[in-house]
């Protein structure tokens, strides 16, 4: 992912999810005396999503910036995509850092302030572009996801939010302080009682390389059709950014090779899991049983249902999913 330089220009739409936490309607007042009101949306449902996505197209914003979470940028995303041949160019997409996880504004540097990311852009500061190939599953673009340990996180996290949601210990069980009380409270006491699932992982795409620590390609190229890899798996990821929710960093190699993303493969147990949380969650953890993985295309194989994840958001249990990576470029504008 090489950055360049992008200066603003024209009118740009703004879209907020109307139900995110962070979207209140002193927010929505706040962002209307930076942006003219004509151009900020507030969606109330998917549906209506659509029809605001549409409407921009139908405008011709340069940019539109989206804010309410990961799951509303990539909806975003996603429905822009659906047009790509309709259109003769798509907008560029800014991400206002609204949400629980915020993986992509930690990745373009959006600040904790929305109104004063929108109010740079407005007076038209040089902000920084970047291309990013998604990948793909189910025509699905997403920046990342995977199976196993972090997706049943995510299912025991939205149980408990929802199970606390209206006592007095709702603030404990919503973003990172609920994410670890889910993890080491139910998630890892879960796992300890149930035996590792193996994996298989096959290469459908161009040739694969495994890669060690520090993202050199070693060993020999794996041919399509070819296992990358088929053993115990207590969790299988991958990513074309370095960083997933609460700013962990998960795939530090993912942006290394072009058109290609990391996958990440741990055979660690829960209690291993919970002791290398720390380097994991820095990028730096070395472990023998990790193995990474260059790859355009592959198909994913458990021997049984596992909890599965695209962006952060929970996609329920499967035993088998094809992930790739997206043909065309999102280009996404962040601080310079």
């Amino acid at each position: 992912m090489i950055p360049a330089y992008h200066v603003p220009q024209g009118p740009f739409g703004v879209i907020l999810n109307a139900n995110a936490g962070k979207v209140t309607p002193r927010l929505a007042r706040t962002i209307g005396r930076v942006v003219k009101p004509d151009h900020v949306f507030l969606t109330e449902s998917p549906e209506h999503a659509k029809e605001i996505v549409e409407l921009c197209l139908e405008r011709e914003y340069r940019t539109v910036f989206a804010g309410g979470g990961d799951g509303t940028i990539m909806d975003t995303v996603n429905t822009l995509d659906h047009y790509r041949s309709d259109v003769g160019h798509l907008p560029n997409v800014g991400v206002l850092r609204l949400g629980t996880g915020n993986a992509l504004a930690r990745t373009l540097r959006s600040r904790r302030s929305p109104a004063r990311d929108l109010a740079t852009f407005q007076a038209g500061d040089v902000h920084r572009s970047h291309s990013i190939r998604m990948m793909t599953c189910n025509d699905t673009l997403f920046p990342f996801g995977g199976l196993g340990v972090d997706a049943a996180v995510l299912n025991d996290y939205y149980g408990m939010k929802t199970k606390w949601a209206n006592t007095r210990l709702a603030g404990l069980f919503r973003g990172f302080s609920g994410y670890m009380l889910a993890g080491l409270g139910k998630t890892a006491p879960d796992l300890m009682r149930k035996k590792m699932r193996n994996v298989t992982v096959i290469n459908l795409g161009g040739p694969a390389y495994e890669m060690d620590h520090d993202g050199n390609e070693i060993g020999d190229a794996i041919p399509t059709g070819q296992v990358i890899y088929q053993g115990p798996c207590s969790f299988l990821g991958g990513g074309t950014t370095e960083i997933i929710g609460y700013g962990l960093r998960i795939f530090p190699n993912a942006t290394q090779r072009p058109g290609r993303f990391q996958l990440r493969l741990l055979s660690l147990t829960p209690w291993e899991c919970i002791t290398k949380m720390i380097p994991a969650a820095r990028g730096t953890l070395q472990h023998p049983k990790m193995h990474d993985y260059y790859v355009d295309k592959v198909r994913v194989i458990f021997d049984d249902d596992m909890p599965f994840q695209l962006g952060g958001d929970p996609r329920g249990y499967v035993t088998e999913v094809e992930f790739g990576i997206s043909e065309h470029p999102v280009n996404f504008i962040g601080r310079a």
